[in-house]
């Protein structure tokens, strides 16, 4: 054999190892909304907040002992339950597990669990002559249930939870749906407080009701990356940030909860 012959077997024989090699290594989307306080996007769309950096830990951890690529992406809602949710190898952070989504993902952790409230303005009148309206995040989890409680004809859709949350400030809705915290976290990102608004009710999602918020991995995600991220979920680092990130949350609510009382509707 020519030496020839033989640089040119030893390159395409150094191609394949290297295909081989790019193979092995999957690429991992980690996608999430604007959801103060659990996370934020900035103007140069790049997350922030407590669960952004629980997921960069577990991920770090993971790479320790697997090989993958990694990316996180900031999008809208939406967009993630209409498109991201149907493709393999994507890692939602803070979804909230319910009865009807459970079966489509792959719940890995969770991460905060909250009661749901309905709020109002403080001090603005109700209309009279109509039926209230309530804004709502497209797509969110408690949609089936605001629905039942309100009535189709009155939600307001809206991108995120915070602009819904807006839309109640600014008064084109009467009513918002969430937790204690969320809330909390929610109106400091729009520069307003909780002394603003008022806690109505608890609020009856039976049926729909949440579990809490987890991380997700969307079907038929290659099994090398799960077995990655559940041997770094056991990992005594990211347990204890896990651990840690839950009771700092519901330390926060019980403190702003302490601050508060329920009215009747």
């Amino acid at each position: 054999m020519s030496k020839q012959i033989m640089k040119l077997c030893l390159f395409f024989y150094c191609c394949l190892i290297a295909c081989s090699a790019l193979a092995e290594s999957p690429r991992l989307s980690v996608v999430f909304e604007h959801n103060p306080p659990f996370q934020t996007i900035d103007a140069n769309n790049k997350g922030h907040g407590p669960i952004i950096d629980f997921a960069e830990l577990l991920i770090a951890v993971a790479k320790e002992n697997a090989d993958f690529k990694a990316e996180f992406n900031g999008k809208p809602w939406a967009r993630i339950m209409e498109r991201d949710a149907y493709h393999p190898n994507i890692l939602i952070l803070s979804m909230s597990k319910t009865p009807q989504r459970e079966p489509h993902f792959t719940w890995l952790t969770q991460v905060y669990t909250g009661q749901q409230y309905i709020w109002k303005v403080k001090g603005r009148p109700d209309p009279e002559g109509r039926q209230l309206q309530v804004a709502v995040e497209r797509n969110a989890h408690k949609m089936m249930s605001i629905k039942h409680h309100f009535g189709e004809d009155n939600i307001h859709k809206s991108l995120n939870s915070a602009q819904a949350l807006h839309a109640l400030l600014k008064g084109r809705v009467d009513r918002f749906v969430g937790t204690v915290f969320a809330v909390s976290g929610k109106l400091k990102s729009l520069g307003h407080d909780m002394n603003e608004l008022q806690r109505l009710t608890k609020f009856d999602d039976t049926g729909f009701a949440s579990q809490g918020l987890s991380l997700a991995l969307t079907l038929d995600t290659d099994e090398y990356l799960e077995a990655a991220l559940r041997k770094a979920l056991k990992d005594p680092k990211v347990e204890q940030a896990r651990v840690k990130l839950k009771q700092q949350f519901e330390a926060s609510e019980r403190q702003l909860m302490a601050g508060y009382y329920t009215n009747p509707q």
